[in-house]
């Protein structure tokens, strides 16, 4: 399984729903200031695809359809070429065709099909019917959009083998893929090992198919599951680099080494192609490692 890197951009702080375990990317906090435009995104974009390659990127938050700017900065980041996916809980997507024609990927963030435990992890009255609803009207809508179904497995609330059997069922009837991720939570007794997810994929009659230092495929039948590893609080796992993560105040920050923040809003605000790279490449190997391509100041 390949390795990829790509810009995560954290648009918004502020979400709509209350998960108890939201680690809210990383860094981010309600006191963040919002200084980034759609063209600073679309430059960053820009930047990423022409020198490193990276032609994908994630657009998150907390909840990115929060954001007043959200479909400016899709339509600014695809006139760049790039891939998009948007990390969403789908709750404002009303008219998906009108938020989401930019993009080739959601991942909706979907933990259970319990409507009462998802109330208890989502802390909304949003029910999780309206969220299934949704999901099937997304499908119908766009019918070539990637549907991803994200469940972040929580130790007594969606651990189940059959819990996670009747997540992969939806995803088989919207035609999607189900993703299951390893709790960030310093509360072991919440964490359930990806080992552990495995297992319970193969006591449903999956078998492994493919391992990356990120991810692991699981295959029954003509059925396909991921399992992602999240590791934030797994101190055993060589965590390396995987993604940066753009704040909106223009502070990037390694997805893995949050110790260590780059401040890039005068490069990325004055189009300084050769200052961003050098502050990039500085600290995050990757992309020092990567073949780079002509460097070009225009955006």
């Amino acid at each position: 399984m390949r390795d990829t890197h790509e810009f995560r951009i954290v648009i918004t702080s502020f979400c709509n729903y209350r998960c108890f375990f939201c680690h809210h990317e990383g860094r981010i906090e309600e006191s963040t200031k919002f200084l980034l435009s759609p063209n600073d995104y679309a430059f960053i974009a820009s930047v990423a695809k022409r020198l490193w390659g990276w032609d994908t990127i994630t657009i998150t938050g907390g909840e990115p359809l929060v954001s007043p700017i959200y479909r400016e900065v899709c339509e600014r980041i695809a006139r760049e070429g790039t891939s998009i996916t948007t990390v969403t809980n789908a709750s404002l997507l009303s008219s998906p065709r009108k938020f989401l024609a930019h993009n080739r990927q959601i991942n909706v963030s979907l933990h259970t099909m319990d409507p009462i435990v998802y109330q208890k992890i989502t802390g909304s009255s949003y029910g999780l019917q309206q969220t299934l609803d949704t999901i099937v009207s997304i499908r119908d809508s766009l019918p070539e959009i990637e549907i991803h179904l994200n469940a972040t497995v929580i130790r007594g609330y969606n651990d189940s083998p059959q819990e996670m059997d009747r997540l992969i069922q939806f995803s088989n009837k919207v035609h999607g893929k189900a993703k299951f991720v390893d709790l960030a939570s310093d509360d072991r007794d919440l964490v359930v090992p990806c080992e552990e997810i495995g297992k319970n994929l193969m006591s449903i009659g999956f078998v492994k198919i493919d391992e990356g230092k990120w991810q692991t495929v699981f295959r029954r039948n003509t059925e396909h599951v991921t399992v992602t590893r999240c590791g934030f609080s797994n101190q055993n796992f060589d965590r390396g680099h995987r993604n940066l993560f753009l704040h909106p105040d223009g502070i990037i920050v390694d997805s893995y080494q949050k110790d260590v923040v780059v401040d890039a809003l005068r490069e990325i605000k004055g189009r300084d192609t050769e200052g961003l790279a050098n502050k990039i490449e500085s600290y995050f190997p990757p992309a020092k490692e990567s073949s780079r391509r002509t460097i070009s100041n225009s955006p």
